[in-house]
């Protein structure tokens, strides 16, 4: 059985999956004010990056099409019955995600004019969703160096 009918997506899904999780990344730390304190938007064509609106755009857009690749991939699995995650990685991968999703719709709905969200559960959620960040960033640095490693027999 091939890898594409394994999982039921296949390399166009896996690149739109990583440009969307890139962009998301990008424009994360782009609503901190870091691209501007650290030159970043001094590069050629970079002044974007300063501008706290257009990041914002560009993370929902960058979410809408992570929760369309994410409802694709959840549909995909229910349809053939294996709709929860095979091993530990995909687990905590999809348990880190969850939790981001839940602290950045809390921070969208801070943005809404009718939705009152008090400030603990603001800063709260703003944190959480920084370290869902940075603890995904890190798990993904660690697989991708020390995951893909097969182990040699010794017999």
């Amino acid at each position: 059985m091939s890898k594409m009918q394994e999982n039921g997506v296949g390399r166009p899904f896996k690149l739109f999956y990583i440009l969307a999780l890139a962009a998301l990344v990008f424009s994360g730390f782009g609503q901190m004010p870091i691209f501007k304190r650290y030159y970043l938007a001094d590069l050629p064509g970079m002044a974007w990056s300063a501008d706290y609106y257009v990041t914002l755009v560009i993370h929902y857009l960058a979410v809408a099409a992570f929760l369309a690749l994410s409802t694709y991939y959840v549909v995909i699995r229910a349809a053939r019955r294996r709709l929860w995650p095979d091993n530990g990685p995909a687990w905590v991968r999809t348990v880190i995600f969850t939790i981001m999703i839940a602290t950045g719709s809390v921070l969208l709905a801070r943005n809404l004019p009718w939705i009152h969200v008090p400030p603990q559960i603001i800063v709260f959620a703003t944190f959480t969703h920084v370290a869902g960040t940075m603890t995904f960033l890190i798990m993904a640095a660690t697989y991708f160096r020390f995951g893909g490693r097969k182990k040699k027999n010794a017999g």
